[in-house]
């Protein structure tokens, strides 16, 4: 259980250091704005296509790791089956 355990821990800090990273380029982004909006728009529609991908991968690793929690713990019911 430890190493799902860590899995899921690892998806939460991963995912926090990504938001703290797209706000931290949305404004950057945000400061362009009156230069050159066009630019601005672009980089929004990339930043959203970015976000969309990795909130995609997350949900994927998220079923895996759920995935193998089930299986380790099967393994642990079954293990204490054969050993009673």
């Amino acid at each position: 259980m430890a190493i799902t355990g860590i899995s899921f821990r690892w998806l939460d800090i991963l995912e926090k250091e990504f938001d703290e990273a797209f706000v931290d380029l949305d404004i950057l982004i945000g400061d362009l704005d009156a230069e050159d909006p066009d630019m601005v728009h672009a980089a929004h529609q990339k930043m959203a296509t970015l976000s969309s991908c990795f909130a995609q991968l997350t949900h994927k690793a998220q079923t895996v790791f759920q995935n193998s929690a089930k299986v380790e713990v099967s393994g642990y019911a079954m293990n204490c089956y054969v050993h009673y």
